[in-house]
């Protein structure tokens, strides 16, 4: 008997969402379908096509966006829930709809796990949060009309609240912000996004705490969702049977990160070859030194495969003297690669039930290991190219610009950020609105919804009024990430008076 037998697969894949479905009697393949329908047709979406997977604002269509990243993620991802699926079919575990569905859960999930990534991508989180590091304290100080030193011992608005209303912006993610996306931003008729099934969230997450949380637990080096879609994490949680107070891991996101891994390692090389940042003449033989140096034995997993092709790539050439392409290499290393991927999880299965595994992919055995030499090399000689640096410091200053261009919404009460909200002149305290009611009218309305729906929540995690100016952050938030590279850029300008 192998250890998974005694793991219930059904109780993973779920129909249930955040709100109850309209269409009743569908199977659990056909919801799984629904789901990745509800992606594929969401601007959030499309919008990933003009993000940078690396190079921003590339104009050769051949580099890879967000959106083609993904799409290559799904596709892996899909690959190893098959082999992971046929072979718990097999064995009786799941039936035949529930085969479809896990590997439709796990393309969906791999589909939207970059949907939350700002404009320039790593650069442009690390944009917001400093912003928000250097500057957050003051604006909301300013927006409660009080001084660092009042709140020092204020009765409501104590440090650490202050510090709660300000986490989800210090801590800035684009894991966090891709389940509000799809949870809250995508808004239809109702306050709940894409309204997708629980399963698909609960494989979405990658991090298992909120930014005012600590480290220290398992998968908690980074959030996962922000304090304003806690209470949505939890009931996802709680569905599943998960304490939300020590939360696991969910299984099928150990399938979407070990998807995520081998196809932004190997892409992003194949990436730099299109843009003749690197040649492959010399790559190659670097590469094939940096994991031959770790020491393998033949016996190690996956290890002949992997060295048949660095041998192959590195001479151009197979063994019987036919040509062998960056695709034949991509090919061998994403079939090897899948392949342990798939039997580990299967292996391992009662560790994944339990959330106690690391990774599908350890850099202690060959196919972890290729894959960070790869990543390894990108950061050395890529990701530091002195084109790509150009560019992140474009959308740095971009990206500040426009928190600098919205701060004084921010800083405004709430009645006075509200009465501007409606496009009023003067505030509720005669405070005089003259470009905020201009900016907001930039916002889109969906957005505006959904900061308006937050202030209706019947059950606040903070005081009311430090739960509104986060809401109010969020919104701003939204706006610019949600932007693409190229719209932030000219939005920046424009603002800035550098065009109209």
């Amino acid at each position: 008997m192998n250890n998974h037998s005694k793991v219930d697969y059904g109780r993973y894949l779920s129909s249930a969402r955040l709100r109850a479905s309209t269409q009743s009697d569908r199977t659990i393949l056909t919801e799984s379908e629904s789901d990745r329908g509800r992606v594929l047709f969401s601007p959030a979406f499309r919008r990933l096509q003009q993000k940078a997977q690396v190079f921003s604002m590339e104009p050769n269509a051949a580099v890879r966006s967000r959106l083609t990243h993904s799409l290559e993620v799904s596709q892996i991802g899909r690959y190893i829930a098959d082999e992971i699926g046929q072979e718990l079919r097999k064995e009786e575990r799941i039936d035949e709809l529930q085969q479809g569905a896990l590997v439709n859960f796990v393309e969906t999930a791999c589909l939207i796990h970059d949907i939350g990534n700002p404009p320039f991508g790593h650069f442009g989180e690390a944009a917001i949060q400093h912003w928000f590091s250097k500057q957050g304290y003051s604006v909301l100080l300013a927006a409660l009309g009080i001084t660092e030193k009042e709140s020092e011992s204020h009765p409501i608005f104590s440090k650490n609240q202050l510090e709660k209303a300000l986490a989800d912006f210090w801590e800035f993610d684009g894991n966090p912000q891709g389940f509000r996306i799809v949870t809250r931003l995508q808004w239809n008729t109702d306050p709940f996004g894409l309204n997708l099934t629980k399963t698909t969230l609960a494989s979405f997450l990658k991090y298992l705490r909120s930014p005012d949380q600590e480290e220290g637990r398992p998968f908690t080096k980074k959030p996962g969702f922000f304090l304003s879609e806690q209470s949505l994490v939890h009931d996802v949680w709680r569905h599943f049977g998960y304490d939300p107070t020590l939360p696991k891991r969910f299984p099928l996101n150990y399938i979407m990160e070990a998807a995520d891994d081998i196809a932004y390692c190997i892409s992003d090389l194949e990436d730099s070859f299109e843009k003749k940042i690197i040649q492959e003449r010399l790559t190659f033989p670097e590469i094939k030194a940096a994991y031959e140096k770790l020491g393998f034995s033949q016996e190690s997993p996956m290890h002949e495969n992997i060295i048949s092709a660095l041998t192959n790539i590195e001479t151009g050439k197979r063994e019987d003297k036919s040509e062998y392409t960056y695709t034949d290499f991509r090919t061998t290393l994403n079939r090897a690669i899948v392949k342990y991927a798939a039997r580990q999880y299967l292996d391992q299965t009662e560790k994944i039930a339990a959330g106690e595994l690391k990774t599908l992919l350890p850099e202690n055995e060959p196919p972890g290991a290729i894959l960070k030499v790869l990543s390894d090399y990108c950061r050395k000689h890529v990701y530091s190219h002195e084109s790509v640096q150009r560019v992140e410091l474009a959308g740095y200053t971009a990206i500040t610009g426009l928190l600098d261009h919205f701060g004084c919404l921010l800083r405004l009460p709430a009645g006075a950020f509200r009465a501007a909200l409606d496009g009023k002149r003067v505030g509720p305290n005669d405070e005089t609105l003259l470009i905020e009611p201009k900016i907001l009218s930039l916002f889109p309305l969906k957005q505006i919804r959904v900061y308006r729906d937050h202030l209706n929540q019947p059950t606040l995690p903070i005081p009311a009024e430090l739960w509104e100016w986060n809401v109010r952050s969020h919104l701003i938030v939204d706006f610019i990430s949600g932007m693409t590279d190229d719209f932030a850029m000219t939005t920046y300008r424009t603002l800035a008076g550098m065009r109209l």
